[in-house]
Parts: structure tokens; C-alpha cells; sequence
């Protein structure tokens, strides 16, 4: 099941994680390992509101309106492409400010 999202956590692109547009897509690089991690149009366009400091509330109304899907189908796939990138240490939880 996927995590929730803390009301002070925020996620973030850790800085061992570089990454390059190729089209509309994202081609993400591990430096502690050397793994590649290609990205599809819709979840590179997730990682790129993370980068710019977007919360996945905020991530998910976006892209439901876009795409016009219902916002909770939108939410839980969010939700599991951060999960996966968290377990894999593509992103990682960072407590909020006070």
C-alpha cells in the first residue's frame, strides 16, 4: 500500500540522482550505482514539478486536469511512482519548516 504523505514532509531529488530531458521524457542516473532509469512523458512530468518543489496534492489536481481523470485514479498512481522512486533512493522524504 502506498505511503502516506506527510503534512511536513516534502519529497525532493536526493543529490546523487542527475537527470537529463531526451524528448518528453526524463532519463534519470544513479551516481552511487551507475543505474539509468528511463521515465515516461507523464511521470517525467511528475518528477519535474518535485524538482520544483511541488506537493503531490498540488502535482495531482495538475495532471487530473490535464489528462481529465478522476483525481483519487491520478492520486494512487502518483503515489505508488513516488513509493518506487523512494525505494529504489530516486527521491527521498525531507521534513518540512515548522
Amino acid at each position: 500500500m502506498p505511503q502516506q504523505e506527510d503534512d511536513r514532509a516534502t519529497v525532493a531529488v536526493p543529490a546523487h540522482v542527475a537527470w537529463r530531458r531526451v524528448e518528453q521524457d526524463l532519463v534519470l542516473f544513479d551516481e552511487r550505482d551507475g543505474s539509468y532509469h528511463a521515465l515516461n512523458a507523464v511521470a517525467s512530468a511528475v518528477w519535474r514539478a518535485l524538482d520544483a518543489g511541488f506537493t503531490l496534492e498540488a502535482i495531482t489536481n495538475a495532471l487530473a486536469v490535464r489528462y481529465q481523470a478522476p483525481p483519487d485514479e491520478i492520486a494512487r498512481d502518483v503515489a505508488a511512482f513516488v513509493d518506487a522512486a523512494l525505494a529504489k533512493g530516486l527521491l527521498e522524504r525531507r521534513d518540512g519548516e515548522a
